[in-house]
């Protein structure tokens, strides 16, 4: 929430493909949630669904990092 910054970024690193989103929002304490919200529950599902690993990292008052990494398939795996 009232963000006025939003960086995307998409690498690939080793046999990895990484999605990093980062805000300059309010934040928010994500220990204390613990993730329990619909959004946050959805994006784990999504996450789990491409075999993906998902990690939030948040703050209040220090913003949002949202990242998700997940494995490149072989590229000898087709041919």
């Amino acid at each position: 929430a009232d963000a006025s910054s939003v960086t995307v970024r998409l690498t690939e690193v080793g046999d990895q493909l990484r999605l990093e989103v980062a805000d300059n929002g309010q934040g928010f304490d994500a220990s204390a949630s613990a993730g329990s919200g619909f959004g946050m529950e959805s994006m784990r599902q999504r996450a789990a669904k491409i075999h993906g690993r998902l990690d939030v990292r948040s703050a209040p008052m220090d913003g949002t990092t949202v990242l998700v990494e997940v494995r490149l398939p072989d590229s000898e795996a087709g041919q």
